[in-house]
């Protein structure tokens, strides 16, 4: 067996004996909501290790339908054992209105019958790591970063080569039989100047014609690269057709008497050069979530502050392309004394199991003791938080 010894998950084993983590806690926000962030164990249950899944990192959501939510996950332990690791795996939590009810962990299998990873290129050359996702109709639509492990790819190990877009049309079977078409995604960067990427997040607004697909663009610093969101729009049911898909080029602010809703409208805010996409937000992370919150009455994006951090943030939009108000701390997360390696990353929200008051957010985290995290099936798994929000006070 072989691992990646740094690109690996360490959950918070802090979180689990209470030492580090309140179980609510209200953040001074000035002119922004008030809220509370706690807790949340009945969700984390439904990803402890097991003899059937070990635990991964990664943790998109796309619902299916009203009783199924899929999860994709990146490098995942196959069991609790955790003696053998695959590059990527997926689930599918049942739920009953918004509470989970059942769920269950699939992977690929070779043809003598071994696991492997839920998919793999097509040209056998590098590997996936399984990302955001949109049903549009009757098919799936899931992004997949194509990885390389090579010893060019800097401090760990690998770089991103290239972004595919995986179409299930048969997304109302069991995973098993899952018909797959792979296709590369054209609108990919990655020079001296950094990278761009479309595959971060997804967005399907509850009206309109149009689905929002999100990425990143870097800025090259002289530390590391600062990540800025970018985004894109396709019409429902032409995801496939990426020489469709049109990019937000307008400005990234408005004018005191200009209408937010002239990002959408203007024609001339957005092109089919997707080297023209406008930077909309600064230090986001390469995986983050977009979705409307109802008691904002806004677009909300959620991501890890710098992509790697403990500070989980917040902007808020009355479009789904801006523009992006300032970010907002939602939550800290507290140091972890017992292990000094050990860094954070991966948050995002999960609409499908939040009420209209509040976000659901998953985090994971990694360090840079991989015995450790070996050795501790119950530190390598999703985490997870409620943000309550709360009436403004007259």
């Amino acid at each position: 067996m072989s691992f990646r010894p740094v690109w690996l998950i360490l959950a918070v084993a802090a979180w689990g004996s209470g030492q580090s983590w309140s179980a609510e806690r209200e953040v001074p926000s000035g002119h922004n909501p008030r809220f509370t962030v706690e807790k949340a164990p009945d969700l984390e249950k439904w990803f402890d290790p097991t003899d059937a899944w070990g635990g991964a990192d990664g943790v998109f959501s796309i619902p299916l339908d009203a009783h199924r939510l899929l999860f994709t996950f990146g490098d995942t332990f196959t069991t609790r054992q955790r003696r053998k690791m695959v590059n990527n795996s997926i689930a599918i939590l049942r739920l009953e209105g918004r509470t989970p009810v059942s769920m269950e962990f699939f992977f690929g299998r070779t043809a003598d019958g071994n696991v492997r990873s839920f998919a793999v290129p097509e040209d056998n050359h590098g590997v996936f790591w399984l990302a955001a996702g949109v049903r549009d109709g009757t098919r799936l639509h899931l992004f997949a970063a194509h990885i390389e492990f090579t010893p060019q790819g800097g401090p760990f190990g690998f770089r991103q080569i290239g972004e595919s877009l995986l179409t299930v049309d048969n997304p109302d079977r069991s995973p098993p039989e899952w018909q797959i078409r792979q296709q590369d995604i054209p609108y990919f960067r990655s020079d001296k100047n950094g990278s761009a990427v479309i595959g971060s997040a997804t967005l399907v607004p509850p009206d309109g014609q149009y689905i929002y697909l999100y990425g990143f663009d870097e800025e090259k610093t002289p530390l590391f690269p600062i990540k800025h969101a970018i985004v894109a729009r396709v019409k429902k049911g032409h995801v496939e057709q990426s020489s469709e898909w049109e990019f937000y080029c307008g400005p990234a602010k408005l004018g005191e008497s200009d209408l937010p809703e002239a990002l959408l409208t203007n024609e001339r805010f957005w092109t089919h050069d997707f080297s023209h996409a406008t930077r909309l937000a600064r230090e986001v992370a390469s995986e983050y979530s977009v979705s409307y919150l109802p008691v904002l009455r806004a677009y909300v994006m959620v991501y890890t502050r710098l992509g790697l951090s403990q500070d989980i943030m917040m902007r808020s939009a009355p479009t789904p392309a801006g523009p992006w108000g300032d970010a907002v701390l939602l939550y800290r997360i507290p140091d972890l004394p017992e292990d000094t390696k050990a860094f954070f990353y991966a948050a995002k929200a999960h609409p499908a199991l939040a009420g209209e008051d509040e976000l659901v957010i998953s985090f994971v985290a990694n360090s840079f003791d991989f015995g450790r995290l070996v050795r501790t099936p119950d530190i390598y798994r999703p985490w997870f938080i409620r943000v309550k929000f709360h009436p403004a006070e007259e």
